[in-house]
């Protein structure tokens, strides 16, 4: 019974997939754009299409610069964008490689590392 306790509580624990990027979710909800990674909602604004999916799979972080939204995950970055005549685009980068696609939005909050919080392990002060 105890054995039975433990591989369920380490099954619990260990995540399977990673369940903090939308990827899946996204690739099953919205139209597949032209390119990787690229998926289209014909009706809804930026700010609504940002509430679903982070609704579905909780962001990190959110930025809204101009009329784009970008959610910050683990290790990837979704940007959601405003599509001609009327929807929005979503695209998904790997997190380093989206933090210098989309700097100019970005870059004030999130660092290109995805490890910004280490602080370093060794003497001294500024920890």
């Amino acid at each position: 019974m105890a054995l039975v306790a433990a591989v369920t509580v380490l099954t619990g624990c260990s995540g399977g997939g990673s369940d903090d990027a939308p990827r899946g979710w996204i690739a099953d909800t919205y139209q597949r754009g032209s390119g990787s990674g690229v998926y289209l909602d014909p009706v809804d604004r930026p700010g609504i299409v940002a509430d679903e999916i982070d609704g579905q799979s909780s962001a990190e972080d959110r930025i809204t610069s101009d009329d784009q939204v970008f959610l910050k995950y683990d290790d990837d970055i979704v940007a959601i964008s405003p599509n001609s005549p009327r929807g929005s685009r979503i695209e998904i980068e790997d997190y380093r490689r989206g933090v210098q696609r989309w700097h100019n939005h970005v870059g004030h909050r999130w660092s290109s590392s995805q490890n910004d919080n280490f602080r370093g392990g060794g003497p001294g002060s500024g920890k």
